[in-house]
């Protein structure tokens, strides 16, 4: 686990910076409609002014917004149409392909598409604005800046004859591709902003999309990120417990080899040579099971690479990694050894005479807790408690053994109830708002629609929902979210500190933006669009992941001091029984060409949360296996000291008529105080804690506050599984008393 999670965490994001650097990839992407003639010389003219440009590019594009289905759903996104030669010969961001077909006339897409249902040669069909075209797949290919929907530009590319037959349809907009590099590329989300602003204040209320390399490079490995984070989570609680045992083992053989260790004493050997023997031992089987180790996770990581691939959609080539295996070496060497040596220090306050009487000393003042002449409790349960009450060290290995695991469990359950079973809180924490249905109308029928929509009884609510780019003055850009009123939006905990904007000055801040730029509710902030510049008044603080903690909420009155909008989009909710794709075919025959497009929202989000369903299901079902394993582990080791150590109480108890049954039973309740005690502490506590851990694992992606709802039945369902687990276990480890028989305990005598 340890380097699957360095593999992961270090070479796995790097792969990007590989890919970026061979295919010349872009620190900006800028697609805007080609308004005049003179746009692609304003753009050359800017470019070369801009110090920080080291080279571009412009080429000709078509783009507009679309749909087609996807991993059971439909993956939304703005297109950028490319013809085939010009995508692979472009000096600045070239595809690579990566599976070809025979066929010449159709599409080739970005490879993270590539499914059982979206194959070479199969047909698909692509909604472009708010019409459709069927193309064959020709093939897949990679893109670094556009290879994704998370790129917020996806590019597609067509053969010849399909590019230009989409030209002439008019279905999509003539447009100007603009790449640029730059001299440091820790500029570009300023000069995204810059370029964008330059743009807009000579074209007002010109239609531009654009991405950059920070935002592209975070947003394409979201997955990586939370199976990494959970690999190194799982690492680190499993190296606690296996530190545990190991002190608790030195410990026993302390104790078992006692007279062996006072004998090599008298004979001359130093303490430090008896606990050198012991870190040798310790630490070549150390150093025999990290190979092993690695060697698993070599086997494993081809499994989670086509995860991995499914979220990314870039390549990766599985090859050794000499730096996570010696830094996992050096992790598991180091921190063995200083186990090893805290636990078998003792050895230097052993004397040989005291050794050599097995270590028993003239008086023992401990308080006898259970004294089994005066006790009202059960015979056996008596003797279980005193078990209990006499294996301190045991009781802490289980004790930090089910705390570990607790923890796990309590995340487990919170990724089950609000993920696989009922993916809405994950989205609404993630996304932020979403709804059954999503309609762009151009603005001058707006009244119309609205009229329409609203007289139309499968409609429950509708509201503007529409998200565009402004630039914060002396900043970066910033999706800017307008509603007409916050308040009829279905996700009420988008902003969660302060409220949402009601009046036209008021903005609303995503929190982690605002951290990293020392904003405070009440502040005034500077925000550009279209050649404009007004101040807003920070009114709360949002947490929405979409892009990546750089968002904010500004009201439609709000944004209109900065410009117009020319079409608006309009977030709608349904009547349970409404089939949603009927309604927008409705709405778009009704229209016409003044429906821009039509959004099924809800088979949107299942193409694309899809994946981290599975992702999620996955990582659950190993944790929970995971957990049962260390849980017999553990025990098998501490049930194994036990027995070795009483061995000859068991003889004695067997001698006066305890069956092994009752033996058996005993050894169990031994166990079962500590389990419980820990089990329910575990959970209470992680219960407590898990959303804010959550909310701090989930930080990268604009996350300040979790607000998934802890699910205490599972919670409880889990506990109770994981005590009977153990207990069960304790039972079946323990039958090993059946072979321990009086008379051969008397005979060794």
């Amino acid at each position: 686990m340890l380097n699957l999670w360095l593999m992961l965490s270090m070479d796995y994001k790097a792969n990007f910076e590989r890919y970026h650097k061979e295919l010349n990839a872009e620190h900006v992407t800028l697609s805007v409609d080609l308004a005049d003639g003179e746009l692609q010389g304003f753009l050359e003219k800017t470019l070369e002014k801009d110090s920080r440009t080291a080279e571009y590019r412009l080429d000709p594009c078509m783009h507009m917004v679309g749909t087609f289905p996807y991993n059971g759903g439909e993956m939304n996104s703005w297109f950028v149409f490319l013809e085939k030669q010009a995508a692979l010969t472009r000096s600045i961001g070239p595809i690579e392909i990566v599976e070809e077909g025979s066929f010449t006339s159709g599409v080739y897409l970005p490879m993270l598409y590539q499914t059982d249902e979206i194959a070479v040669g199969k047909q698909i069909e692509i909604s472009i604005g708010s019409r459709k075209k069927t193309y064959t797949v020709c093939g897949f290919f990679n893109s670094v800046m556009m290879g994704s929907h998370n790129c917020t530009l996806t590019e597609l590319v067509l053969t010849a004859d399909q590019y230009e037959e989409l030209e002439s349809s008019g279905y999509a907009s003539r447009a100007i591709l603009c790449s640029v590099r730059l001299k440091d590329r820790s500029e570009n989300l300023s000069c995204e902003a810059s370029l964008k602003s330059a743009v807009s204040e000579r074209y007002p209320n010109i239609t531009m999309v654009s991405n950059s390399y920070s935002i592209v490079s975070q947003s394409r490995y979201i997955s990586q990120m939370i199976c990494s984070g959970i690999m190194s989570a799982m690492a680190f609680f499993v190296l606690l417990i296996a530190l545990v045992v190991i002190a608790s083992n030195i410990v026993n053989y302390i104790q078992t080899n006692m007279k062996d260790l006072g004998v090599l004493k008298a004979a001359g050997y130093t303490s430090g040579q008896l606990i050198l023997s012991l870190l040798a031992q310790f630490l070549s089987l150390t150093l025999l099971a990290a190979a092993a180790g690695t060697g698993c996770s070599y086997l494993l990581f081809p499994a989670v690479n086509a995860m991995m691939i499914s979220q990314t959609g870039i390549p990766y080539a599985i090859r050794f990694l000499p730096v996570p295996m010696l830094l996992s070496l050096a992790v598991l060497l180091g921190t063995v050894a200083l186990a090893v040596w805290l636990a078998s220090r003792r050895i230097k306050k052993i004397e040989p005479i005291t050794a050599l009487r097995s270590g028993v000393q003239t008086h023992n003042f401990k308080r006898n807790l259970v004294p089994l002449e005066k006790t009202k409790t059960p015979l056996n349960l008596a003797l279980a408690l005193k078990t209990t009450f006499s294996g301190i060290k045991h009781n802490i290995t289980i004790c930090i053994t089910m705390l570990a695991l607790s923890l796990v469990v309590v995340f487990s359950g919170l990724m089950t109830e609000n993920v696989i079973a009922n993916i809405t809180p994950f989205l609404n924490l993630i996304v932020g708002e979403t709804a059954d249905s999503c309609i762009s109308v151009q603005t001058d029928a707006e009244a119309d629609f609205l009229a329409e929509a609203r007289a139309d009884s499968r409609v429950e609510k509708l509201y503007l929902y529409y998200s565009l780019n402004v630039s914060h003055i002396g900043g970066a850009e910033l999706m800017a979210t307008l509603c007409e009123d916050f308040s009829e939006v279905n996700n009420q905990n988008t902003v969660f500190e302060g409220r949402f904007p009601k009046y036209n000055n008021e903005i609303a801040l995503a929190a982690k933006y605002a951290n990293e730029n020392g904003l405070r509710l009440g502040d005034e902030m500077e925000i550009t669009a279209n050649g404009k510049r007004e101040k807003y008044l920070i009114c709360g603080f949002t947490q929405i992941s979409n892009n990546l903690g750089r968002d904010c909420l500004i009201t439609r009155a709000g944004y209109e001091r900065l410009g117009t909008l020319s079409d608006a989009n309009y977030y709608i909710n349904l009547t349970g029984e409404t089939d949603i794709d009927t309604f927008n075919l409705e709405m778009k025959e009704k229209f016409g060409g003044k429906i821009n497009t039509t959004i099924n929202i809800l088979t949107t989000i299942e193409g694309a949360a899809g994946v981290y369903v599975s992702l999620m299901t996955v990582i659950v079902a190993a944790i929970l296996v995971l957990s049962a394993v260390i849980i017999a582990f553990v025990l098998y080791l501490l049930v194994r000291v036990l027995l070795n150590n009483k061995q000859r109480d068991y003889g004695i108890l067997k001698a006066l008529g305890f069956t092994t049954g009752q033996l058996v039973l005993q050894t169990a309740l031994s166990f079962l105080p500590t389990i419980i005690l820990s089990t329910v502490l575990g959970l209470t506590v992680c219960s407590l804690i898990i959303n804010p851990l959550t909310a701090l694992f989930l930080s990268g992606i604009g996350i300040v506050k979790c607000t998934f709802a802890v699910p205490v039945p599972f919670i409880a369902a889990a506990g109770a599984g994981l005590i009977l687990f153990a207990f069960l276990t304790v039972c079946l480890l323990s039958l090993k008393i059946r072979k321990i028989a009086p008379k051969s305990l008397l005979s060794g005598e």
